[in-house]
């Protein structure tokens, strides 16, 4: 642990940088201490000791400074959490830039510009998002704030996503449906997205042992309270049934995967099966080449919009790969040591999941013989490579996927969150730091879905991510020449288009 302090000697205030370690040999706390250099008594600025030269990474903060300021994300920072907004927007940029576990941002500042020069401990961080978790009102002024200027949004996505923890002291962690198959607590977490913005609005954590059903019908009340409507909840796979679809009123419109544990999925694929191949129902997604064929299906007393889609590619890869492991399994079995049907029975459960829908075993002069089950292999194979997804809105089958697929860009993004409860490194065992920590992720998710979203529209997403953004603009650095001399490494033809792209003005070179 490490942390600042000035010490005052005549007229000048002295910077130090205290290291505190444990000495093994006196069995007690010591501390190091660094001279950083001495405090301008006007501007309360470090003057650094390094009066020769330094190269200091500088595009990706000045990008991202510009864009928090574009979205009126600094703004709204800087009115709400006066005294922080500069930590909580060095923290962003840091897991935007970096993608690294939080605790690595002061290592990231030491080798980036930024304004006001910030020291940001794992310490420092873990006290800022324990102090952020402790200002309820204000994260909630925050995002009531940041809706309202979104609020004439055409409409509203809704979408359910969670992660599980080994933590034990957070207020939400808890035993529920778990969509990764973990046998862990998990807490859910419900995002507001506005549509065509495609930014996030608000978030909100639930525990993860409510019912999805419940989740949403408070969410209608939250949607009324921050003034928006034309909600449309995205939800997953394993919120499917037949009683939940029951329950859900008309004010909740849906999209979610029709499960294959209902018959009527795989009558649908075998009914569309000619046309799912054919080119008037091919259309591109990013990169993907796939088709749709839309029909109406009958769940209950309703009738639902259902969107059948094919991936040529993924059936091929699925298909290949399921017959492979069927021919290995048969291959296996000939081992002489398969005598009882109880082994058999066992080692297909070990390997195959549904094995009993493809293999059927029978007895015959004392021997177990294995053979297939045509009509379960057939419906297998027929459903590789295709999703069907359930709406009681009739929108385009593109866009309908795409509102569904960004699920996982959600879930990827609360990936690092996820580690870092799971590992402890920044102390966030208790409630209000993790609830710092998710509003710090929230912001950083903002910036990155703007970011996103102009790479979709100028077409740069086909070529770059927003990874590979990150790393083409820390190639601008910013040069200290002693202590009144700066300057800006030129700026190239492909930054400067870049730049353009997002209606920012390339930094000043001089």
């Amino acid at each position: 642990m490490s942390f600042r302090i000035e010490q005052k000697v005549g007229k000048h205030i002295y910077l130090y940088e205290v290291e505190s370690y444990w000495d093994k040999e006196k069995k007690q706390p010591r501390q190091k201490r660094t001279y950083l250099g001495k405090k301008d008594p006007e501007s309360g600025k470090l003057i650094s000791t390094q009066k020769g030269y330094r190269s200091l990474d500088y595009g990706t903060y000045y990008f991202l400074n510009a864009i928090s300021k574009k979205t009126d994300v600094q703004l709204l920072l800087r009115q709400i959490f006066p005294d922080t907004w500069q930590e909580i927007l060095h923290c962003v940029f840091f897991e935007i830039s970096e993608k690294k576990p939080l605790y690595l941002c002061k290592g990231w500042l030491e080798c980036t510009y930024h304004e006001p020069p910030t020291y940001l401990s794992s310490q420092r961080i873990s006290e800022l998002l324990h102090e952020i978790g402790r200002q309820e009102k204000e994260r909630f002024n925050f995002l009531k704030a940041w809706a309202r200027i979104h609020q004439d949004s055409e409409y509203i996505v809704f979408d359910i996503t969670s992660f599980s923890s080994y933590a034990k002291k957070l207020e939400g962690l808890e035993w529920g449906y778990n969509r990764d198959g973990e046998a862990l607590p998990q807490i859910n977490l419900g995002i507001l997205y506005g549509e065509p913005s495609s930014l996030p609005l608000f978030y909100t954590p639930y525990p993860g042992s409510i019912p999805d059903v419940r989740t949403l019908q408070n969410m209608v009340e939250v949607l009324e309270w921050l003034e928006l409507s034309n909600a449309l909840f995205v939800l997953d796979r394993g919120f499917f049934s037949s009683y939940n679809l029951k329950r859900m009123n008309e004010r909740m419109r849906f999209v979610i995967p029709f499960s294959f544990s209902n018959k009527k999925a795989l009558e649908l694929v075998k009914k569309h099966k000619r046309d799912l191949g054919t080119h008037t129902n091919a259309f591109r997604l990013n990169k993907q080449l796939l088709y749709c064929v839309r029909d109406r299906v009958q769940i209950g007393e309703k009738r639902y919009s259902c969107y059948v889609y094919l991936n040529e590619k993924l059936r091929a890869q699925e298909r290949e790969r399921f017959l492979s492991q069927v021919l290995e399994i048969e291959q296996k079995l000939k081992d002489p040591t398969f005598v009882k049907k109880e082994d058999v029975e066992t080692f297909l459960s070990e390997t195959l999941r549904g094995w009993k829908k493809i293999f059927q075993i029978t007895e015959k002069d004392g021997k177990c013989i294995v053979g297939r089950k045509e009509k379960g292999i057939t419906d297998r194979l027929l459903r590789m490579g295709t999703m069907i997804l359930l709406s009681n809105r009739a929108m385009d089958a593109k866009e309908i996927l795409y509102l569904y697929r960004r699920k996982d860009t959600v879930e990827k993004f609360f990936d690092a969150l996820t580690h870092e409860l799971e590992r402890k490194r920044l102390r966030i065992h208790t409630q209000e730091t993790f609830e710092g920590r998710l509003f710090l992720d929230f912001i950083a998710l903002i910036l990155y879905a703007w970011i996103s979203k102009v790479l979709r529209r100028e077409g740069i997403s086909k070529d770059m991510s927003v990874q590979e953004l990150m790393y083409e603009l820390k190639k601008i650095k910013r040069i200290q020449l002693g202590e009144k001399k700066t300057v800006i490494t030129e700026v190239s033809k492909k930054q400067r288009e870049l730049f353009k792209a997002f209606e920012i003005e390339p930094p000043n070179q001089t």
